[in-house]
């Protein structure tokens, strides 16, 4: 029996066929999806609070406040370049925002009467600002601000100024660090030199779905020998590894649509909503294209399994595209979508959402501690869909 040739390398530069092979062994990693935020603690130096950050201290108000986001601040006499100290980078480089923050402690600070060293729990979002929050910017103090989640706002509130931050800039482990040195299993044709190549699904009918970024390789083909599938394959050891590997818990997916993909609606209510977030990213890499319904197509969005914001994606997609279908994965797909076409459906359709009660009972306000941001509520999508043009039914 013919072994499948499921996984196929394209050119990065021309997009011809590398080779196809059986397995690529590296691609899934025994994590778990999302990872585990590393929670830390933060020293606000020589501090003048203000708004929620002073009511967190006195106790008007919450510990909790959300997001807390770090700008660099001038010093009072010293030329100003966009909000910065003379000398300084971009304002751009020298943010950072600190995530699920509350106060844990604080005390009189030694440079000044009324300032105070305030102490912080939460964990820093990921990105390259100051080389990933390694090296400190050369700034003079920095400008506090909180996220308030009322109404789901993101608005940054004012919360003083601070002359410096510890526990901070230090190196940290990846959060989802690439995936070991692929071993290509079962591969035709083979191949003898550096790899620059983007990695594609192919499935049993032959369709084939490009992946993002994140699951390219890169790199130098190490060895080849006889594979041991047989069938006149070779199996090609290489240094390339996925920078952004896929969690263990993303393999029967991909197994399910490479047989096919889902067989009927709902498949994935069964899982949680890590799971369903998986299911609308792998639904995204393999939707296929085709011209979008006529306009007077309606759409029935079943409505009875939207507990969480990812679930309402794996239910508008089947509700325009059928199961496994994709029409967004967030906000802002959602409303290219809605608005421009291009994803299965003609701009102002009509789409009833059966069993609405079911989401708006479960996605109210509160902070979402998947995105580290203000929930997105059904009165937000809801919002978001009719702004679209959308003709929505709630029922």
């Amino acid at each position: 029996m013919p072994i499948p040739l499921r996984w196929r390398l394209l050119d990065e530069r021309t997009g011809a066929t590398l080779t196809d092979c059986a397995v690529v062994d590296g691609l899934f990693v025994d994590r778990v999806f999302p990872p585990e935020p590393l929670y830390e603690r933060y020293t606000l130096s020589s501090c003048a609070p203000t708004g929620p950050l002073l009511a967190a201290v006195d106790g008007t108000g919450p510990a909790w406040f959300g997001n807390f986001v770090l700008e660099g601040a001038h010093v009072p006499g010293r030329p100003v370049d966009g909000g910065c100290g003379a000398g300084c980078q971009d304002c751009d480089e020298i943010v950072e925002e600190l995530l699920d923050v509350r106060v844990v402690g604080h005390r009189p600070a030694p440079g000044g009467p009324g300032l105070l060293d305030i102490d912080l729990e939460g964990h820093r979002r990921d990105n390259d600002n100051n080389r990933g929050g390694a090296v400190p910017p050369a700034v003079f103090g920095y400008r506090l601000s909180a996220w308030s989640t009322a109404n789901g706002s993101i608005e940054g509130t004012p919360a003083g100024e601070c002359a410096d931050i510890t526990g901070l800039f230090h190196e940290r482990p990846d959060a989802w660090p690439p995936g070991p040195p692929l071993t290509l299993l079962g591969c035709r044709p083979g191949l003898n030199r550096s790899i620059e190549a983007e990695l594609a699904h192919v499935r049993v009918d032959g369709t084939v779905h490009p992946m993002s970024w994140g699951q390219r390789v890169f790199g130098t083909v190490v060895a080849v020998r006889p594979s041991i599938l047989g069938n006149d394959l070779v199996d090609i050891t290489t240094d390339a590894r996925i920078p952004e590997p896929l969690a263990a818990t993303d393999r029967p997916l991909w197994d399910m649509w490479h047989a096919g993909g889902p067989t009927g609606p709902n498949l994935w209510a069964k899982l949680d909503r890590s799971g369903r977030y998986l299911w609308v990213r792998a639904a995204a890499v393999h939707r296929r294209h085709a011209p979008d319904k006529p306009a007077d197509t309606v759409y029935h969005l079943d409505g009875r399994y939207v507990t969480d914001y990812d679930a309402f994606y794996c239910a508008i997609g089947e509700a325009v595209n059928g199961p496994g279908g994709w029409f967004g994965g967030d906000l802002f797909w959602l409303h290219e979508n809605a608005a421009t076409g291009d994803g299965g459906a003609t701009p102002g359709f009509r789409l009833i959402w059966h069993n609405s009660e079911v989401a708006r009972s479960h996605l109210v306000s509160g902070y979402d501690r998947k995105s580290w941001l203000p929930v997105v509520t059904f009165d937000d999508l809801v919002r978001h869909l009719t702004g679209d043009g959308v003709q929505l039914e709630l029922r």
